[in-house]
């Protein structure tokens, strides 16, 4: 969500509904990644990136509508709301900040009021700027009128044409003194004037003395030929244009699969990651073909500020030492959950963590769960949490469990490990590992995630509870309401105590007393 002048970090409200609507093989990628991304967001360390692109200003104005002024057949809009945030490549720095890294962001703006607001709201976002005032320009600013969700019209004020000597100098004067400092560099070039010609030979003789990883987004990609980037991410209008080929409505992945050479060539990138809308993206390593990751389905279209989303996780996939089809996977992934948003948007790491672990059954940190339990909770979904050993599954675990998701949307199931069923149940239990009784109970359809707890001093869960912060905490009639330590905490957090029956004579106590007794077992062991 977002206040006029304020980016409030927040899980995407339709990150479920993306998922959901996914095709199995889709679907089978997201958990077959999701350990991976995990690994590498715990081990990441924050990389120092300098931005450097057109600063612009994106404006909303929202309200109702609901008539049209005498004046001409237009729609009225009662502005009720004005916000403010940083775009162009602006929001490519929020986005690489809420990613991880350490960000520089320099550009050129005006002397004016817009120009001062943006670099406010880069500075409250913990982003460090080196904005020059040119009092030959004025900041670009696009403003977007917005009546309930139908986008009126939009329009624009600011200077584009090249910045003037004497500011380009101060920022090359900046890039000589600081290239060092970073561990890469993101070019956004939206080609409003700010990246100019002499700005470029500057990085070009920078880099081949010092070489850093470079990420370009560039309506012109063949201007930075000579720079030869480490990545960059054009677009099939950009690229068609590049090749001088026609443009087609679709099929647009098997027009280009076999370009790679020539945009090579073009671009003089190592790594081209062309992407293709709906038809999600062609990978390319040195002229060959590497993968085409398909797009994620979205529940709504806001493209707006998309493209500087998936150079941003691209480029940090990149610096993790991801693989370049896992860091197409990442980014097409952030992309996904900023096309879900309202306005110009961020992709944050949580978010990310969420995403990629919301068909996960099987969670592995609180850290995990508290991000997944965010999205829920943005979309309103009602959490029922329970507890157990369930060391052998019977008709008496199905039967609770399945109740106990009828309490609400989601169902989390804590799970104690094996060294804590050992403190409360004896050296012989349990009788199958956690790994097992894990497996079993995620085959269960009413059961939407498990996470083993338990430590010495403490097998409760009352962490667990803390985290999820459940509407329900639910456990069998042999307990009580008083006899539950865990209670009091899920009252305090605003959620409800529930006891359900259980079914008569359905135990993994008595279970195993049968067992050992059976006539059947003592003449086998005869």
């Amino acid at each position: 969500m977002k206040r006029s002048g304020k980016l409030i970090l927040n899980a995407s409200l339709y990150t479920l509904p993306v998922i959901c609507s996914m095709p199995h093989n889709l679907l089978l990628k997201l958990i077959n990644m999701t350990q991976q991304f995990h690994s590498l967001v715990n081990n990441l360390h924050q990389p120092s990136v300098l931005v450097i692109g057109d600063l612009i200003l994106d404006t909303y104005l929202r309200g109702a509508s609901t008539r049209l002024t005498p004046e001409a057949p237009v729609p009225v809009v009662n502005i009720t709301s004005h916000t403010c945030v940083p775009g162009g490549a602006a929001n490519t720095a929020i986005n690489l900040r809420y990613l991880g890294a350490a960000v520089t962001f320099a550009a050129i703006v005006g002397e004016d009021t817009a120009g001062k607001e943006a670099q406010a709201l880069l500075s409250k976002e913990g982003i460090h700027t080196y904005l020059i005032n040119c009092n030959s320009r004025n900041t670009i600013v696009k403003t977007r009128v917005i009546a309930g969700s139908q986008l009126l019209t939009r329009y624009d004020e600011g200077t584009e044409i090249p910045v003037p000597d004497g500011c380009e100098e101060k920022l090359i004067a900046f890039l000589e003194d600081t290239f060092d400092h970073y561990d890469a560099i993101v070019i956004a070039d939206y080609n409003k004037g700010v990246v100019t010609p002499g700005i470029i030979t500057a990085l070009e003789r920078l880099n081949a003395e010092r070489k850093k990883f470079i990420a370009v987004d560039a309506k012109r990609l063949d201007l930075y030929r000579q720079l030869r980037p480490s990545l960059v991410k054009p677009n099939y209008h950009e690229i068609m244009q590049l090749l001088q080929l026609p443009e087609k409505s679709s099929y647009r992945a098997a027009q280009l699969r076999d370009m790679g050479g020539a945009i090579s060539r073009l671009t003089g990138a190592e790594v081209v990651a062309l992407t293709l809308d709906a038809e999600g993206a062609l990978i390319f390593n040195k002229g060959e073909i590497v993968c085409h990751t398909p797009a994620y389905p979205v529940s709504q279209l806001n493209v707006s500020g998309a493209g500087d989303t998936y150079i941003s996780a691209f480029t940090m996939s990149c610096l993790s030492g991801m693989e370049l089809c896992d860091a197409a996977e990442m980014a097409a992934a952030a992309a996904a959950i900023v096309i879900n948003k309202d306005d110009t948007a961020y992709c944050a790491r949580g978010e990310l963590i969420a995403f990629f672990s919301m068909h996960n059954k099987y969670l592995d940190s609180t850290a995990q769960l508290k991000e997944v339990c965010a999205v829920y909770k943005a979309q309103g979904k009602r959490i029922v949490f329970t507890n157990g050993c369930f060391d052998i599954l019977h008709s008496g675990h199905v039967s609770y469990l399945t109740r106990a998701r009828e309490l609400g949307d989601i169902l989390i199931v804590g799970i104690n490990n094996d060294e804590s069923i050992k403190r409360l149940k004896g050296s012989t239990r349990p009788i199958n590992q956690l790994q097992d009784r894990m497996e079993v109970l995620g085959g269960l359809g009413a059961v939407n995630h498990i996470i083993a707890f338990g430590k010495p001093g403490d097998d409760t869960p009352i962490e667990l509870i803390r985290t999820i912060a459940p509407d329900v905490f639910t456990k069998g009639g042999d307990y009580t309401r008083e006899g539950l330590p865990e209670a009091e905490v899920v009252e305090e957090l605003g959620g409800v105590v529930t006891i359900l029956p259980v079914v008569p004579d359905r135990s993994t106590t008595s279970l195993i007393r049968r067992i050992h007794t059976s006539p059947v077992l003592k003449v086998a062991q005869g």
